[in-house]
């Protein structure tokens, strides 16, 4: 059963521009249709999905520290910060110390995608993770590490990095900036925001920029 807004078709057609063919296109990229709804076609697709992996004979180790893919993470006022992820190799278990982006913490708890305590999560197996001392982005990768001090100090260097760059990222044109530029045409018009409580205090702070931007560029 597919939803009447799916177009399974028009996907493949997406994906045949991109010079990825499926086989039903005359490709060698497996492809199924399923629906996530109602259940059709997942166990399919699950067998397609194990063979595929069998010919191309795609292994984890499981006997090493766990590393993966964070998938998402939010708030939870309850819980503290939950993060959903997806262990690509190796084995997480709960009392681990991860390290996630720039976020760290040791693993309080762990659950499956129905809400049921994990306490060992091995290769290709998503988790929801409890015990980070913030939320990391999507696409972050983690690990997990023995020491939790080096974890923190590597989670550290992370932020304030990240916080380097975001400063030096961060133009802020001064007034004699704008001059020079205006002074080159670069400024054809200078677009300002002026909020007041009413509508007089608007007009006068108006009146008054004006005049200055007039006295000081003009």
């Amino acid at each position: 059963m597919i939803s009447r807004d799916a177009n399974p078709e028009k996907i493949k057609e997406g994906l045949a521009q991109m010079n990825l063919l499926v086989e039903d296109w005359g490709g060698k990229i497996q492809s199924h249709d399923i629906s996530a709804k109602v259940g059709t076609g997942v166990k399919e697709l699950l067998e397609k999905v194990l063979l595929e992996a069998e010919l191309l004979e795609l292994k984890a180790n499981p006997n090493k520290s766990a590393t993966g893919t964070v998938v998402e993470a939010f708030l939870d006022k309850g819980r503290g910060y939950v993060s959903t992820i997806l262990v690509q190799a190796g084995t997480l278990k709960v009392g681990d110390y991860v390290l996630a982006g720039k976020n760290s913490g040791k693993i309080k708890a762990m659950h499956d995608e129905r809400g049921n305590d994990v306490i060992v999560a091995g290769p290709s197996t998503p988790v929801s993770i409890l015990g980070l001392d913030g939320a990391p982005q999507a696409g972050d990768k983690f690990n997990v590490f023995a020491d939790e001090r080096e974890a923190k100090q590597i989670a550290t260097k992370r932020a304030q990095l990240q916080r380097e760059q975001s400063v030096r990222t961060q133009r802020h044109i001064t007034l004699d900036e704008i001059g020079r530029r205006i002074a080159l045409g670069d400024f054809q018009e200078l677009n300002i925001i002026l909020k007041g409580d009413v509508d007089g205090s608007v007009e006068a702070l108006t009146d008054s920029f004006r005049n200055f931007l007039l006295k000081k560029f003009m």
